[in-house]
């Protein structure tokens, strides 16, 4: 198995590791697979549009998708730029994945602390409020809900998918 192929693989059985503790949504699961598809021999920049077609999802989910991976420290993203006509310009971000647990702490640390610090002058009541349930959300307290268990028992469902056949 090469390099990337184990990356891509350690990187889809954390995030469905991560949904399955509640901690990503369905669509932040959809996003982030189709993420790790893009990993290249060049590195790994599509852009949010790209991964939206990828995932039959809309941009702005890609985006809080692409966010709550950084605030679990399971994406770090560098900002492409290229000089035009004598001008900076963006290009798409350049993202690595994270798959060991000691990197993901200290890439999610960093993410927190540039939220929280990067415009202490600016920070409104309702920035305040985002930055308190990010930090809820990294395990002292539920963002998202506890998954249930199903309705009917082992039993019931075996006969079920027996049915099928028949």
């Amino acid at each position: 198995m090469s390099g990337r192929t184990s990356l891509k693989e350690a990187f889809r059985q954390q995030v469905n590791n991560l949904y399955f503790d509640g901690k990503l949504t369905i669509s932040h699961k959809a996003v982030l697979m189709a993420l790790a598809t893009f990993l290249g021999p060049k590195g790994l920049y599509p852009s949010h549009e790209a991964i939206a077609k990828a995932c039959n999802r809309s941009e702005r989910t890609v985006i809080r998708a692409l966010e709550r991976a950084y605030e679990l420290g399971l994406v770090v993203r560098t900002r492409r730029m290229v000089v035009q006509g004598g001008k900076k310009v963006r290009t798409s971000n350049l993202y690595r994945l994270i798959v060991t647990a000691s990197e993901q702490a200290r890439v999610a640390g960093k993410h927190m602390a540039r939220a929280i610090w990067q415009d202490l002058n600016h920070l409104t009541d309702r920035m305040s409020d985002k930055v308190t349930k990010n930090i809820s959300s990294l395990g002292f307290g539920r963002r998202y809900p506890e998954p249930q268990p199903p309705k009917r028992s082992r039993n019931e469902l075996l006969a079920e998918i027996a049915s099928w056949q028949t």
